[in-house]
């Protein structure tokens, strides 16, 4: 476990971070307010419930967060952190705003069900919002959707 020191100093730091991401969030997406998405999403996942714990997909947090995807934030960050970073509720709002961020570099328009389907589906999800196939994890994904947008 981290000292007391080490964990005021780690939290001084993501404030910062969430603060920094969150006025970077306005500009990289002007007609989808990213906060608001994950905020829905969070409620979705967990009843904005940070100590949340799926055991059958290993995921954690308020984000529901496995480990699949701190694997992607520290490929994307050329971070280290481990899977138990994402009970920290800023850390796992980090960790979504980048994962969002990388995967949708290039979208001219973005949504937030781009957003949904990226964060249910993985990062190559968003492709089918707006090429829907006729499968399975389509069928989810739009059922995920219905879900996040009730809370936008």
């Amino acid at each position: 476990m981290y000292k007391l020191a080490e964990k005021i100093a780690q939290g001084i730091i993501l404030i910062g971070l969430l603060f920094l991401c969150v006025k970077c969030s306005s500009q990289a997406f002007a007609d989808v307010d990213v906060i608001d998405v994950i905020e829905a999403i969070e409620i979705v996942e967990s009843n904005k419930n940070p100590y949340a714990i799926n055991i059958k997909e290993n995921a954690i947090g308020s984000l529901q967060i496995r480990p699949i995807m701190i694997a992607d934030y520290n490929r994307i960050t050329n971070q280290d952190f481990a899977h138990d970073i994402a009970y920290n509720k800023a850390m796992a709002y980090i960790i979504a705003q980048e994962i969002f961020f990388h995967y949708m570099k290039g979208i001219k328009n973005p949504t937030a069900k781009h957003l949904a389907f990226i964060w249910n589906g993985g990062g190559s999800a968003w492709k089918r919002v707006d090429n829907p196939k006729n499968d399975l994890k389509q069928k989810n994904l739009d059922s995920y959707w219905e879900k996040v947008k009730m809370h936008l």
